[in-house]
């Protein structure tokens, strides 16, 4: 029997890996969208398949990396792994979320026989298909969405497979992001199992096995007894999306939330069938949305391992929105899913006390283009992604302008985007007055403006554009601003955008204002003195601090 402290040092130890294995990623990555933005994860895994340490950087990778080990293990005879394998794996139908987001998954040996894994993901800028950036709201079909890696090696025995990997890069519009991005991620996994090896060295393969067990075991009691702490009730939400990218109508997400003894049933029927176009939610982008939301409403503070997620059962309707059927497009599932998201806090808040919320911005008002280096020429591919507001809350404000719930990319910085792409960014700035009113207003959303210095090949979407489906508020808190993207042509004219693939030239802007969160109760009960500081900041004009808060002295 281990003793509680070797699990606990175990356990920080492997915490500790996971982190250095995330930072090893940064600083080798090649493109922005890794280095500056953070869109990587990386974890630890049982010889099963569980995880038992994870970073905490982007839920929405976690998730799918949670799903997709399994899938792995069930797939690869055990016989044909050997020490210094690597798998890579980006199917959306073999437990990954979408195809850009590439995995990587490496077997810790004692001796003869795994006893853990080590992985991570991380987002390419362009793995082919039909659009720049892979992602597509328009595309039909997981066919039109680049390159796909079904669990196989990647590096074989320790040595790369380089007509595998070639293929890969060549296939791709920004080859060398490819190529520097993919062996950043081998060089991360490797690290994590050189670390575990020093685990098993000190402590032997029993004690780092049974350690990872009890690990498990403390999440799920701890899980099950804070689930078990909520009276057993029932909430139900429904979201809605702008559309599916192809058509105009809204799309219907609904979800039923049921506590029951020490167990959560999540069940999305009533929700929409499965798109025509890329928005799909992989069975992996939901479940992972879901894992989010769960283990933040119950158990927001321990640790994240598999245990967490023992005590919930999920029924996701085959052939829907939420889990599609082969092979339907998924590209732009994280507009989805982050619509799951806010939906499911919006039906937990019913049922787990001190959950009150007003609703997110979950439209991820996002940009790629191909392009050129402005000084090599090479071909480039440059992607950023903007977030908006979160909803206020009981205790206070939301937080102004982040990539909400699943994601928590950063912004990709001015000077990066102009030394390495042509492409100028003229302003970045709250938008005022773009959160829900109330006595704890939403955040703010926020407004870039990207100039083109050069022809590129762009695809520009946003979400939450309709403001039918603004950011809710709550208990008399009022709807956050809704999404808007405005395409200015070198002469002036002006195109609105909601989701578009658009060829644009030298002289054109991109005007992206992100939506705000919406409020939390009556915007009259505001603090005087956080509306005068809102007026000093330019979070609140002058007038909606008059007409709406009631502030004499605006």
């Amino acid at each position: 029997m281990v003793d509680p402290i070797t699990v606990a040092v175990i356990g920080s130890s492997m915490f500790a890996t996971t982190q250095e294995m995330g930072e090893a990623l940064r600083r080798s990555s090649h493109s922005p969208i890794i280095r500056e933005m953070l869109d990587y994860s990386c974890a630890i895994f049982t010889a099963g398949g569980e995880v038992v340490a994870q970073d905490e950087l982007i839920p929405a990778l976690l998730g799918s990396i949670t799903t997709a080990m399994p899938i792995l293990l069930a797939e690869v005879p055990p016989e044909t792994i050997e020490p210094g394998d690597i798998f890579i794996g980006n199917d959306p139908y073999r437990g990954v979320s979408h195809t850009p987001d590439i995995h990587l998954f490496a077997p810790v040996f004692a001796g003869d026989r795994i006893v853990a894994w080590c992985g991570d993901v991380a987002h390419h800028n362009d793995i082919g298909g039909t659009n720049p950036g892979t992602e597509g709201f328009a595309n039909e079909s997981v066919f039109e969405e680049g390159f796909r890696f079904t669990n196989v090696k990647i590096v074989e025995a320790g040595k790369l497979c380089e007509p595998l990997f070639r293929c890969f890069v060549e296939t791709t519009r920004d080859p060398a992001a490819s190529r520097g991005d993919l062996r950043a991620q081998i060089a991360a996994v490797r690290l994590g199992v050189r670390r575990v090896e020093g685990l098993i060295a000190k402590y032997g393969a029993e004690v780092l096995t049974e350690a990872m067990d009890v690990r498990l075991a403390q999440s799920e009691r701890r899980m099950r007894a804070m689930i078990a702490q909520c009276p057993d009730a029932r909430g139900n939400a429904v979201g809605h999306l702008d559309n599916d990218g192809i058509s105009n109508d809204p799309v219907r997400i609904e979800v039923t939330v049921e506590v029951k003894g020490d167990e959560v049933i999540v069940d999305f029927t009533g929700s929409a069938p499965q798109m025509a176009g890329g928005l799909n939610s992989s069975r992996a982008a939901t479940t992972a949305a879901i894992l989010f939301a769960t283990k933040a409403a119950f158990d927001p503070t321990s640790d994240s391992t598999g245990g967490n997620f023992r005590p919930i059962r999920t029924i996701l309707p085959e052939g829907s929105a939420v889990n599609p059927n082969f092979p339907a497009a998924v590209s732009l599932r994280h507009l989805t899913e982050q619509r799951i998201s806010d939906t499911l806090v919006r039906a937990l808040a019913q049922i787990v006390p001190g959950l009150e919320t007003a609703g997110s911005f979950v439209g991820f008002s996002s940009l790629a283009a191909a392009t050129r280096h402005p000084r090599t020429r090479l071909p480039v591919v440059m992607a950023d992604d903007l977030g908006g507001g979160t909803g206020g809350n009981r205790r206070g404000d939301g937080l102004d302008s982040v990539d909400t719930y699943l994601g928590n990319v950063g912004i990709l910085p001015a000077e990066v985007c102009e030394r390495e792409y042509p492409i100028r960014i003229l302003e970045t700035e709250y938008v005022t007055d773009s959160g829900g009113a109330g006595q704890h207003r939403g955040g703010l959303g926020i407004r870039r403006t990207y100039e083109f210095l050069d022809h590129c090949q762009c695809v520009f979407y946003t979400e939450q554009s309709n403001p039918e489906f603004g950011a809710w508020g709550v208990e008399g808190g009022q709807t956050g601003q809704p999404a808007r993207l405005t395409l200015v042509r070198a002469d002036g004219t002006t195109v609105p955008v909601g989701k578009m693939r658009v060829d644009v030239a030298p002289g054109d802007r991109l005007v992206t204002i992100t939506g705000g969160g919406g409020g939390f109760g009556d915007p009259r009960r505001r603090d005087p003195a956080a509306i005068a500081d809102d007026l000093c900041q330019g979070k609140v004009s002058p007038q909606a601090a008059r007409d709406i808060y009631g502030f004499a002295d605006a």
